[in-house]
């Protein structure tokens, strides 16, 4: 899940920076495998856990997974459809040697978004940060007997 979460930081920049367009597809569906994942883990811990329910980390966990959709493109453009919008693809007119304005609400709510993403890392981090601590100290009890 370490991995899946580093790729929904990070997989969608690197589509942008360095793929090829060939290659949008195979982004797009590792970030839906990733998004069905995501949605079990939170499932999973729901019934295992007894105080992860509607806590803190619960909410924050599902504003991170909700947060992988618009980086899915036939997700975006089937809201588009559904909404009765001109997809976005279709609505930039890009000219080569211009440079894009981005917008300074868009960038905003972009750096939001990664920010959550980033929490559920260092989420995962520091589970596995107790899970090795609990291990040492169950061997460390285990040569004391």
């Amino acid at each position: 899940m370490t991995l899946l979460t580093l790729f929904a930081l990070f997989g969608d920049d690197f589509r942008l920076w360095f793929a090829v367009k060939d290659a949008d597809s195979y982004f797009f569906a590792i970030l839906t495998v990733s998004f069905i994942l995501f949605f079990f883990e939170i499932m999973i811990n729901s019934g295992v856990q007894d105080d992860f329910k509607y806590s803190f980390f619960f909410w924050l966990d599902i504003i991170a997974t909700v947060s992988l959709l618009p980086d899915i493109e036939f997700i975006v453009l089937g809201f588009e459809a559904l909404l009765g919008m001109k997809p976005s693809s279709a609505a930039v007119d890009a000219i080569p040697g211009n440079l894009a304005v981005v917008a300074g609400a868009d960038d905003k709510l972009t750096k939001v978004i990664k920010s959550l993403r980033l929490i559920r890392l260092i989420r995962i981090i520091k589970l596995y940060k107790y899970l090795v601590k609990s291990n040492s100290a169950a061997d460390e009890a285990k040569m004391r007997e």
